[in-house]
């Protein structure tokens, strides 16, 4: 990473406890793990990555002509100074936030992780804020968003230099209030190194990611850390339905400094923010919201409880902020449903049709479990085999799925190619049938991006139709819409 906003970081001032050799300090003017990026005035990141040790890549970095080398354990460097730190993914986070000037400083950060419902809660969140007059940024999964912009823009956020530095752009374009999505795998390279959160809000704590994390302690453990990156008078908003959150939030109550304080939300155990049912079906859901005393109506399109549940946590974080629960309720009732979270597909047809893109298994089971107790007659799962892959192999995924759905079908890569085998076409007549056979009383989920033409990975603006596209073109050729004499002959 390299930056504008100051000449030189001194790695002394950063970290006063490390060790440096052949030198008394290191002035740095950028920072990178990959030897191929560095360059004068740079400092190389020996760390641990996927791609391999980094303190074996020394010798190119120091080739390229770096000011210095940020390690863990002492490395030849033929002179070239270098500083030891216990954690050098943990130094390369802070002095990526150093190196764009610390942004977060001037901003009141809002982290929100868990393992489901990160990002929903994030743009209701921002919403609600909104809302209520402030100016708010978004770093999500979906996107990012300052104050100037109109769509999100994509990022990888669990790179530090790419995090820090929409910290910075939020800063610049006015906003005073930043919601991002913070992952287990930011968590495990201490992305928010340096930030002291204004508040933490903690969805909850399964299992996922075990690819990543090694163990489910592990990664639970992961989970827990972000709540040392609150600032001392910082707040913990905490969904204490959920076992594992309960304890980190009693946790943080029994340590609580003067100005801290923890705020619980919660469906099934008592909490200080919670909701009563007043309507659900799977075409929405109406319910009391209850906080401080104070009782406000809520409608929302996405019938599934989780969303609830996600409504609760951004309702805890405008109580933070003083936003009154009426117009907490509008803010959330503005921002409808959050684009790929169990978001519906409508073109006049009777039955129930959803997309969604569940990052983690977890997620796929708490909409498929709700949309169950919603359905009253078939469940349909339609899934991408990539889709099914990411969420633990296509067997796990049809086992998993068996549970909560009458008939689960799983398409092959490339059944949509011009040169698609004949089983690999089976699928579209496969998915034919069944929608054919469903009625009012039935729901679809389908797993995947949202429907729309896209250009090719080559550029070459050809639509890439998606596994949602699909479904929406045969529901659109299926439901054609009345013309208004047919409508008027219909009255």
């Amino acid at each position: 990473m390299r930056t504008n906003t100051f000449c030189n970081v001194q790695l002394s001032h950063l970290f006063p406890q490390a060790r440096f050799i052949a030198c008394d300090d290191i002035a740095a003017s950028g920072c990178h793990d990959d030897p191929r990026q560095c360059g004068p005035g740079d400092v190389f990141i020996a760390r641990l990555t996927a791609a391999g040790d980094g303190h074996e890549l020394v010798s190119q970095a120091i080739a390229r002509g770096v000011a210095g080398i940020v390690a863990e354990r002492i490395v030849p460097t033929s002179g070239t100074p270098l500083c030891l730190v216990p954690d050098s993914a943990w130094a390369q986070a802070r002095l990526s936030h150093a190196l764009a000037g610390d942004p977060a400083a001037s901003l009141r950060v809002i982290a929100i992780t868990g393992t489901s419902g990160k990002t929903t809660t994030a743009w209701l969140t921002a919403s609600v804020l909104s809302e209520a007059g402030l100016s708010v940024g978004v770093l999500s999964d979906l996107g990012c968003l300052d104050a100037q912009s109109t769509e999100p823009v994509a990022a990888d956020l669990e790179q530090p230099h790419v995090l820090a530095t929409w910290l910075g752009r939020l800063a610049s374009s006015g906003c005073t209030h930043a919601v991002v999505e913070v992952s287990s795998r930011m968590l495990a390279i201490h992305a928010l190194a340096g930030i002291e959160c204004d508040t933490v809000v903690v969805t909850n704590v399964a299992t996922a990611h075990l690819d990543t994390h090694g163990t489910v302690a592990a990664y639970q453990m992961m989970k827990a850390r972000i709540v040392k990156c609150l600032s001392d008078t910082g707040c913990l908003i905490a969904n204490v339905d959920d076992a594992r959150v309960r304890t980190i939030a009693a946790r943080r109550t029994s340590a609580l400094q003067q100005g801290g304080a923890v705020i619980t939300v919660g469906l099934s155990v008592a909490a200080d923010i919670s909701a009563s049912p007043v309507e659900r079906s799977l075409y929405g859901q109406t319910i009391l919201l209850r906080a401080g005393g104070h009782i406000a109506p809520l409608a929302v399109a996405t019938p599934v409880a989780s969303f609830v549940r996600n409504c609760l946590l951004a309702t805890a974080v405008g109580v933070r902020y003083g936003v009154p629960l009426e117009r907490i309720a509008r803010g959330i009732e503005a921002a409808g449903s959050v684009p790929g979270r169990v978001e519906r597909i409508d073109r006049g047809h009777d039955l129930a049709v959803f997309v969604d893109r569940p990052t983690s298994g977890h997620a796929l089971a708490t909409t498929l479990s709700s949309l169950r107790r919603l359905t009253p007659g078939r469940l349909v799962l339609l899934a991408e085999a990539g889709m099914a892959a990411t969420l633990g192999g296509a067997a796990r995924f049809e086992s998993r799925a068996g549970r909560w759905c009458d008939k689960t079908i799983v398409v092959p890569a490339g059944w949509l190619d011009s040169q698609a085998e004949n089983h690999e076409v089976a699928a579209y007549v496969q998915i034919d049938r069944v929608l054919a056979s469903l009625g009012q009383h039935d729901c679809v989920l389908v797993l995947g991006d949202m429907p729309g033409n896209q250009g090719g990975p080559d550029g070459s603006g050809e639509p890439s139709f998606s596994l949602p596209t699909v479904v929406e073109g045969w529901l659109q050729l299926a439901n054609p819409p009345m013309s208004d004499h047919r409508q008027q002959r219909a009255a």
